[in-house]
């Protein structure tokens, strides 16, 4: 009889793909170029973003009770006294060009409480799950901007930022904004 775990999200067999590319990626990294390295780190911000969604799905199906919770293999943590609660909506969300086609650079107002952030990019505002094209996970960028790279030239996007805080859960969605990739 499969226990309480057994549907958990992402997947185990999900987290072990990830794993296992990130593994390969690693190996490439070590004498590999530029780009071998910042899909190393890539794939590392996908893999803890997907360890974060499963243990937040695992205490979801826990319900309070931390004997059970802890059976995952997570480790708990009070978040009674949080000084943060839940994360705030991501303001001052804005896309510009690069000098390279196929790619966008996006900037927000920065967020102190943030462990990293959730880019979507899609094709139609009124499904935007639907119409994804590519998501990123990016860690704190400051003042500064981070490049979406990967999207088809001449195709109108929307974008939308979300703040990750890992216990304190995601903040909601930042305005939708609009651009043409270049």
């Amino acid at each position: 009889m499969p226990g309480p775990f057994a549907n958990v999200q992402p997947t185990t067999a999900q987290l072990d793909a990830k794993n296992i590319e990130w593994r390969a990626a690693l190996v490439a990294s070590d004498d590999g170029t530029k780009a071998d390295t910042a899909f190393k780190i890539q794939v590392r911000a996908e893999l803890e973003a997907m360890l974060t969604l499963q243990a937040q799905n695992c205490a979801e199906i826990a319900n309070g009770d931390l004997a059970l919770y802890l059976r995952t293999g997570y480790e708990a943590k009070d978040t009674q006294g949080s000084p943060t609660g839940k994360l705030p909506q991501v303001t001052g969300l804005h896309l510009s060009f690069t000098n390279n086609t196929g790619e966008l650079k996006a900037g927000w107002n920065p967020m102190e409480d943030a462990e990293n952030f959730t880019v979507e990019v899609f094709t139609d505002i009124l499904n935007p799950d639907g119409s994804m094209v590519k998501q990123y996970i990016r860690g704190k960028i400051g003042k500064s901007m981070t490049t979406l790279e990967g999207l088809s030239s001449f195709q109108d996007v929307f974008a939308r930022v979300r703040a990750n805080g890992g216990s304190t859960g995601f903040g909601d969605w930042s305005d939708v904004v609009q651009k043409r990739v270049p």
